[in-house]
């Protein structure tokens, strides 16, 4: 790049981006890299105390506080996440399914990616839209087939970025960064490690 991503110079907001603030972020990664490790936290349960309120396939997850840099960021309130089955798959439909759930946290990271790297460089979108279509065979959910893996199949993306200021060539640039940095793409596509330990009573 011809100039740094660091140097924000405007106070004026970019894409609803203050510039300065995220700048500061920026700044302060790139000067102290200790910092830059960011931990999240969910908490995810299900309860069967109710059988007109609970139980089935309603799952509920929740968050709140997070660290950046090993220090603990508190937030003023929590965020609540439900997931269900659609009643063809014997739920009640009180939410979306897992895999819409992980189809959307895939669009939103992208969009989020790629407005993080158009305010850094000062580029303008007016709109940014994603349809994500997946396909799995619940063949392997189910057990019913061991030949059948239980995870998505394949996510298919169609990235749609708009700008009246912006140049053809900035769109594309925009576009594989989306890909490039995002934390998700990067998860989904190239895996990380989970470790689960079993401390049931």
């Amino acid at each position: 790049m011809a100039r740094t991503v660091y140097q924000l110079m405007s106070n004026a907001r970019i894409n609803g981006v203050n510039p300065q603030q995220w700048g500061g972020l920026l700044n302060t990664i790139k000067n102290h890299p200790d910092t830059s490790e960011a931990k999240f936290f969910v908490k995810t349960e299900w309860k069967c105390e109710d059988e007109d309120d609970s139980g089935g396939f309603y799952v509920r997850s929740s968050c709140k506080d997070f660290q950046l840099g090993g220090q603990t960021i508190q937030r003023n309130k929590s965020y609540a996440m439900v997931f269900d089955f659609p009643p063809q798959f014997s739920g009640e439909g009180k939410g979306p399914t897992v895999c819409e759930g992980c189809m959307s946290s895939l669009g939103a990271c992208i969009t989020q990616t790629i407005v993080a790297h158009a305010t850094a460089r000062s580029i303008n979108i007016d709109s940014i839209s994603i349809d994500i279509e997946g396909n799995i065979d619940l063949q392997g959910f189910t057990g019913l087939s061991t030949d059948t893996r239980p995870g998505a199949l394949g996510f298919r993306l169609n990235v749609n970025i708009k700008s009246t200021t912006a140049s053809k060539e900035q769109i594309s640039q925009l576009y594989e960064i989306g890909k490039r940095f995002s934390p998700a793409f990067d998860t989904l596509t190239n895996g990380t490690s989970v470790i689960a330990v079993n401390t049931s009573q």
